[in-house]
Formats: C-alpha cells, sequence, structure tokens
C-alpha cells in the first residue's frame, strides 16, 4: 500500500499559510489592479478565505480566457488573484508530498529541475554510448495532454497520497474547476502539479517495472535512448498501451522512434553528444519580440527596462548552447531610438 499522509487540513487553512500564499502569488504581479483591491482588506480577504474553506463553501472564480500562440496555439485559462492565493496555500502543504513521490528523471514543475536539466540528462544520456553506436530514440507525446486528463483517474491518483478528508475535497474542487469529467486549465499551478502527478505512475512504470534507465520525461513529453531497435519498439508498444489503458490519455500519433543523426529536438535545444545549439524557432521568436519590444520602448508605450529583461532572457537561454552568432545578429536588428519612457 502508498503511504498516505493526513493531519494536513489545520496547516492548509492557517492564517500564517493564507498569508505566505498570499506573499506568494502577488510575486511579480505588485502592481495589478486586482493585488491592490485584494491587499486594501488584506486581512478581512484572508478571514474570508478562509472561513470558506473551514466551510467547505469556497468555490472557484470563473477563469480568465485568452489563446497564445507560442510555441502552439494554446487555450490558457488565468485564475482570479483570490483563487491564486487558495492555490498556493494548496500547493505549501501538499506540493512536497507529491514530488517525493516522483522520480528523479522528470523535471517539469518541480524546484531545482527544468528544461534545461532535462536537455542535459538526455545528453548525458547519449554520451553513455560509443561514437560508433547508431542510437535510436522514442519522443513520446500526447495529444491535448491538459485536455484530456481524466479526473476520475487523477482523483485516484491524489488519493495515493493524501488520505485527509478536508484535503480532498479542496483537491477534488481544484480538479472539477472545469465542471467537466475531463481536462485540467492551463495556467494555473494545481493543473501544473496535477499535471504532474498524473503521470507518475506511468514514470513508475517505465522506470520500475520495465527497468528502463534511459528515461526522461519533462512534463507530457518523454524519451527514450537505446543502440537497440526491436526493444525500443516493444517499449514503445507497452508505453501506448499504458497511457491509452490505464492513464486514458491519447497518445500522439507524432509518437515515434527515431534515429538520432542530427541530434535531438528536446525541451527548446537540439543537443549532440559534445554540444547543445538553440532550436531556430526559439531564435525567431526571441527576434520578433525584441524587436516588437524596441518599436514600443521607441514609441514611449513602456521603459526600456522592459526590453532589457527580454534580452536578458534571450542571453541566459543562449548562455547554455551553441548560440553566440544568432544572438549578436538579433541584438543587432534591435534599434532603440529613444522614447519618452526610454533611458541609455
Amino acid at each position: 500500500m502508498p503511504k498516505t499522509f493526513t493531519g494536513l487540513w489545520d496547516r492548509t487553512i492557517s492564517f500564517e499559510n493564507l498569508f505566505n500564499a498570499y506573499s506568494t502569488a502577488k510575486k511579480g504581479h505588485r502592481d495589478s489592479l486586482e493585488v491592490l483591491r485584494f491587499e486594501h482588506d488584506l486581512e478581512e480577504n484572508l478571514i474570508n478565505l478562509q472561513n470558506h474553506l473551514i466551510w467547505h463553501s469556497w468555490k472557484p472564480d470563473p477563469y480568465r480566457e485568452f489563446i497564445v500562440y507560442e510555441p502552439k496555439k494554446r487555450l490558457i485559462q488565468a485564475p482570479t488573484f483570490r483563487d491564486r492565493v487558495v492555490h498556493h496555500a494548496y500547493y505549501q502543504i501538499v506540493g512536497p508530498l507529491f514530488e517525493s513521490k516522483m522520480i528523479t528523471h522528470t523535471y517539469a514543475c518541480i524546484e531545482g529541475r527544468g528544461p534545461l536539466k532535462a536537455a542535459h540528462k538526455v545528453q548525458e544520456y547519449v554520451r553513455s554510448y560509443p561514437t560508433d553506436k547508431r542510437l535510436y530514440l522514442i519522443y513520446g507525446d500526447m495529444k491535448g495532454y491538459f485536455p484530456s486528463i481524466d479526473h476520475t483517474y487523477l482523483k485516484a491518483q491524489v488519493r495515493r497520497t493524501i488520505s485527509d478528508c478536508d484535503m480532498l475535497w479542496l483537491s477534488d474542487a481544484l480538479i472539477d474547476t472545469n465542471g467537466e469529467d475531463k481536462g485540467l486549465g492551463i495556467g494555473a499551478l494545481p493543473s501544473q502539479l496535477f499535471a504532474g502527478v498524473n503521470l507518475t505512475p506511468f514514470d513508475h512504470y517505465m522506470k520500475d517495472d520495465l527497468g528502463i534507465k534511459q528515461y526522461v520525461r519533462y512534463m507530457d513529453d518523454w524519451v527514450v535512448i537505446s543502440d537497440d531497435l526491436e526493444y525500443l519498439k516493444h517499449i514503445l508498444f507497452l508505453g501506448t498501451q499504458y497511457l491509452t489503458k490505464e492513464a486514458k490519455l491519447v497518445v500522439n500519433p507524432k509518437t515515434r522512434i527515431i534515429p538520432i543523426t542530427h541530434g535531438i529536438d528536446y525541451c527548446g535545444y537540439r543537443i549532440f553528444r559534445e554540444y547543445m545549439k538553440p532550436r531556430k524557432r526559439n531564435l525567431r521568436r526571441a527576434k520578433a519580440r525584441l524587436i516588437d519590444l524596441a518599436a514600443q520602448c521607441n514609441r514611449g508605450e513602456i521603459p526600456i527596462t522592459k526590453v532589457q529583461e527580454s534580452v536578458n532572457s534571450l542571453v541566459a537561454y543562449a548562455s547554455h548552447c551553441r548560440a553566440h552568432r544568432s544572438v549578436e545578429s538579433i541584438l543587432s536588428a534591435v534599434i532603440i531610438t529613444g522614447g519618452q519612457n526610454a533611458t541609455r
């Protein structure tokens, strides 16, 4: 039987935990009108939230929905600030419990990991083979992962970690936010956590039951590396079977086995044995964004610090791969002519 945790509710609804959740939720949003309104009657708002949680009368507000087109078209469902406080209060207590049961080589939405470490792990696996070995890669992916997450299956996985009845009420309320039996909204902290919880059994199946050594997962993108093509065909069959029958997910038709001949496109990089390169589409997006921000700055619509933040982000990304000339080319196309908010 899996180890479960109880006695979590009092810590979750404590004023201290709610205040800490509010402090975390407002980071990066201090000047938001929604945050300022919440802060105007901070103590009253936190006590009101606390009471709704105590009496199980809390209900999530409708999401604010918008579409983003990078890296692909996705519907983002942003929670209100009030709900983000509840999300952080929940995560602060149960997040570490769920994450303690996740395998070492899952990298999404876990502090201290992330896409760069996932890319480095894949590179480490490639380097573990002799240079003359012909290598192959399973590139696995789910079709519409967040919208297809089955609530019944996810709730069962939550109950493998939490047995506190009050926490299970809140967990179910967060999972059922959309009022349907499938799907989690992209853009909310619990959704990121639950997306990892939902695939944790698959990770353990691949690593523990099948004994796969060279396996990495980042959100719903998973890879397996081997020099044995027939072995990978068998693993792909078993992995696909597990995802469809057990987790009730739809495997992307793009899931396939490919020879590693021109690098591995994974987690934002083109990964080679001795080095990494940036994804070309990432550079194109960065260039378009910087040119647009520079134009806004030149019109006096944004301060130059906004442009500098985007430049710093590009430089940080490029510092981990061979991209020096590409970055120079991008920055040479960004021209700041001045504006009422621009400063040198």
